[in-house]
């Protein structure tokens, strides 16, 4: 039997709700955090069915659901595909359009940080206002996914994409969308905008030649002074005003995004790359997402396959355990019941529905089940 110290470290930040520490994290992964905290609900109260009913009428006949539970009757596995289908495509639809919310949170609470004075709202109707100051008669219906201001007319606007290899032509185009929107309004005095477009993923940037054309084109009908296509090619990365007021540049990778709104921001700046490489280590460390979604996968299949339903079983031998988390603040209390309770209850699980092999992932599945049930009880 393992000892209490042998178990795998976990660190939930849904374990983490008055943790000062991780507060700024926890504003970053709010949206794949409600995920995992969604993922957690259908497990616990075994809502499957739920997400299945709500697939489109498309996806019914496209995907095989249709056809799939019509043999339902006398095969188990056509009978369980519409609830594994759906469940993924539920899980999937909904992370796409969270991980490019997170990388938004992840500047917007990084520049908040690095100068509390900043303007960097949230919504859309906010970030109008803001622009506004620099274009007379803003209208653009497109929404930038980070707008900071740091002084009466000296504004940031940023747009973020993961990579640049994926989308075509017009999603290319729509990074400056809304700066093509306004470039023929009336530019206000003495007003500044620094419209960055951020590529957090160099690796990936293969198509970069591709996108620094779709953008000259997207905008050459609204530049006030000619440039030429080679000129804008080769010092869009350096910067190019476009006229009064207004510079466009494009930055690769996370560390040169992070350098340029430091630049932006200026010498008052506590923002710097190892500031935001800790942050990001520690978002990395997150265990919430993984974590739920496998074991819910896992779980999902016992149900709808086997019959089996760990959760109630896990409830019934927790019955006869004491505790209290009421008071709990930390991961780290949390983590230390988990695998203490998980000790206590192992000897008494007599049912072969663990789907892990060895003793050792048996032990640690429970106590991964016990923090799963302690985020769903206080959620």
């Amino acid at each position: 039997m393992k000892n209490n110290n042998n178990f795998q470290e976990r660190f939930l930040l849904n374990l983490c709700s008055n943790d000062k520490n991780t507060k700024i994290v926890r504003t970053i992964l709010k949206s794949p955090l409600g995920l995992s905290q969604k993922i957690i609900r259908l497990l616990f109260k075994n809502d499957f069915k739920e997400v299945k009913d709500n697939l489109d009428s498309i996806k019914q006949f496209v995907a095989g659901i249709t056809r799939s539970e019509s043999l339902g009757g006398s095969y188990t596995l056509a009978k369980f595909y519409p609830y594994l289908f759906s469940f993924h495509q539920f899980i999937h639809s909904s992370y796409r359009a969270r991980q490019g919310k997170t990388l938004e949170e992840l500047f917007k609470e990084v520049i908040r940080k690095a100068n509390k004075n900043f303007i960097v709202p949230d919504k859309e109707k906010d970030k109008h206002d803001v622009m506004s100051e620099v274009f007379k008669g803003y209208d653009s219906k497109l929404d930038i996914d980070v707008v900071a201001k740091k002084s009466k007319g000296k504004i940031l606007s940023l747009q973020l994409r993961s990579r640049d290899d994926t989308g075509g032509t017009t999603a290319k185009s729509s990074l400056v969308e809304a700066l093509r929107r306004v470039m023929k309004k009336s530019i206000e005095k003495d007003t500044e905008l620094f419209y960055l477009i951020g590529i957090w993923d160099v690796i990936k940037s293969n198509q970069k030649n591709i996108t620094i054309s779709k953008i000259f084109e997207s905008l050459e009908p609204y530049f006030h002074k000619p440039i030429s296509k080679e000129y804008f090619i080769k010092n869009i990365e350096k910067g190019i005003v476009l006229h009064r007021g207004i510079t466009l540049k494009l930055a690769y990778g996370d560390e040169e995004i992070v350098k340029n709104v430091s630049d932006w921001i200026g010498k008052d700046t506590k923002l710097d790359y190892k500031s935001m490489q800790k942050i990001i280590r520690t978002l990395e460390s997150s265990d919430d997402l993984w974590l739920s979604y496998v074991i819910a996968s896992l779980e999902l299949e016992n149900i709808e396959l086997k019959g089996i339903n760990n959760i109630q079983y896990l409830d019934e031998l927790l019955k006869s355990e004491k505790f209290d988390i009421s008071a709990f603040t930390a991961n780290e209390e949390y983590l230390k019941l988990a695998n203490e309770l998980a000790l206590k209850i192992i000897p008494k699980w007599d049912k072969d529905s663990l789907p892990v092999l060895t003793i050792s992932e048996k032990a640690h599945y429970i106590r991964d089940l016990i923090l799963l049930k302690f985020v769903y009880d206080i959620s």
